[in-house]
């Protein structure tokens, strides 16, 4: 799993990595416990390797955090070896292990699902991003999503583990082969499927097209952003704007957090760095508006705090007042309005704490201490959508964590407003020169497949880019360089298969195990009886 993970890996190692795991399960049926034993290994091996990247986060203090890297990767390990722990002990109460195979597929699409939605959220290892590096392969994932192709690294491994297992009992040389390129079969028909959808695929030549520039300013997030004068990030940004703004048209987009003063709501036509990009925007280029990521707040009085608000004493007011602090993303135009659209998936243990009420008692705040910030974020349960004024396009505005979930990001475009443009901003400088923004920027590549839309994807550090309907890199700036890209970008209000039906195939897994597990239930108390009443008649 580790050979094949993203994105170095080759996505091939997919196909049999979980072959050793099925084949000892299947000698360990009498033990549940080595079978939990050798899963945990399994899954802690394939964790630490493919998401070692997380080693690199810091705390406020500047030092290494291990265990930002060592608290998802044993937990995430632990889920896993859980799932395939209850998949064996189904197994070996139905009568057919294919109805076992069946339930360790559901299962796993649906604890995919559940890593989606609950608050412990962390889908960064599911198995259908695998093939983030070759999306030549997955095209087919418009209408599918990422779960399909988890469904199609578990029937291949599965069906392999059995043709091995046949093979042991009935030494059938001439079956095994066929089995095996029967399985192999699978893999090549999925990607020529990709193919013929990658070939066929036409975007409408004659729809609307918009200009885009795209901002890396690459400042280090632990040693520049939190020092750095509000006035230099402004020439900074400037100085690369300049370098190709014009009386045309166009989208201007920054990273996430670009700044380091909070902005509040309330007075946000007001603030001093939304009126100098006004006046800029004004003089420079009257129809173009600026995309950027900023951190909003809202201050209020104790009746209207929530359980994320955090008390601070106003020395103008004299009095205590609470704030709610939002990662966000605002769009400055030339007319009055300010957009803005708060995160709505935050990162667990950095900007949310889950189930707060169970875990603050044990660890404090410690979870919280990386990156600049202790404090618990708010976040937006309605996603907003941008309208671009002047040309009336309407944009998706992603913040980094959230392009990693699917269906979310397929919401923005399932709405009646017919959005168009996916922007993502996102600031992966916190983990250094590693594997985690190379896998950030391709996860991306899977969105624009899902939706068939063009991704902008602006980022502090790197990697920036465009990215076409298809997944495919139009452009990009390399990690760790200063510097802009320009682009007219094809628009498209059609809605995709997956866009318009999201993360189906859990809603059918969901209802599969719950069917096995009725049977299951069913069977073994109809054979329990059936052996009493035979016992009494004997």
């Amino acid at each position: 799993m580790g050979l094949g993970w993203p994105t170095d890996g080759c996505p091939i190692y997919l196909f049999v990595a979980f072959i050793p795991l099925l084949y000892v399960e299947n000698y360990l049926n009498h033990s549940l416990f080595y079978i939990l034993l050798f899963s945990f290994i399994t899954f802690l091996t394939w964790n630490s390797i493919s998401t070692q990247w997380l080693s690199y986060a810091k705390r406020t203090n500047g030092t290494f955090a291990i265990e930002a890297y060592l608290i998802p990767v044993f937990f995430n390990s632990f889920f896993m070896s859980i799932v395939f722990f209850f998949y064996s002990w189904i197994k070996r109460h139905v009568k057919d292990k294919r109805i076992g195979y069946v339930f360790l597929v559901g299962l796993w699409i649906s604890f995919e699902k559940m890593h989606l939605e609950w608050e412990l959220s962390w889908p960064w290892l599911n198995l259908g991003n695998g093939f983030a590096n070759h999306t030549e392969w997955i095209q087919w994932y418009e209408y599918t999503g990422i779960l399909g192709g988890s469904i199609w690294i578990w029937i291949v491994n599965i069906g392999l583990t059995e043709s091995i297992m046949k093979y042991k009992n009935d030494k059938n040389i001439f079956s095994l082969y066929k089995k095996i390129f029967f399985y192999i079969g699978i893999i090549f028909f999925m990607i020529l499927i990709s193919n013929l959808i990658y070939m066929k695929y036409k975007r409408n030549q004659y729809g609307r097209t918009a200009n885009v520039l795209i901002l890396q300013p690459n400042i280090d997030p632990y040693n520049q952003k939190y020092f750095i004068s509000t006035n230099k990030l402004i020439s900074k940004l400037k100085r690369l704007i300049d370098q190709k703004i014009s009386k045309e048209s166009m989208i201007i987009i920054a990273p996430e957090t670009m700044f380091p003063n909070k902005i509040q709501i309330k007075n946000i036509n007001k603030n001093q760095i939304i009126s100098v990009f006004k006046d800029y925007l004004k003089k420079k280029s009257p129809n173009t508006v600026f995309i950027t990521g900023v951190e909003l707040i809202i201050l209020h009085h104790n009746k209207d705090k929530n359980e994320k608000s955090v008390p601070i004493f106003s020395k103008k007011k004299k009095e205590m007042q609470w704030i709610d602090i939002f990662n966000s993303v605002i769009q400055i135009g030339t007319n009055k309005n300010i957009e803005f659209h708060h995160k709505s998936k935050l990162v667990p243990a950095v900007e949310t704490f889950p189930y707060k009420k169970f875990f603050s008692p044990i660890l404090g705040n410690q979870l919280l201490n990386f990156g600049g910030t202790v404090m618990e974020l708010g976040k937006e349960n309605y996603p907003s959508v941008f309208q671009y004024s002047y040309l009336g396009i309407k944009i998706a505005p992603i913040i980094c964590y959230e392009s990693v979930f699917g269906e979310y990001v397929s919401n923005f475009f399932r709405r009646k407003e017919n959005v168009e443009l996916m922007v993502i901003i996102t600031n992966d400088g916190w983990w250094g020169v590693s594997q985690g923004h190379k896998q950030h920027m391709h996860y991306a590549r899977i969105r624009a497949i899902e939706n068939r839309k063009y991704v902008a994807r602006s980022a502090n550090t790197g990697i920036s880019c465009f990215i076409n309907e298809k997944g495919e890199i139009i452009s990009s700036i390399p990690y760790g360089k200063e510097g802009f890209l320009y682009h007219k970008i094809y628009l498209n209000k059609n809605k995709t298969f997956y866009i318009k039906h999201g993360d189906f195939l859990s809603k059918i897994s969901l209802l599969t195990i719950i069917i096995i597990l009725l049977y299951t239930i069913t069977y073994n108390i109809y054979d329990q009886i059936s052996k009493k009443i035979l016992d009494k008649l004997i």
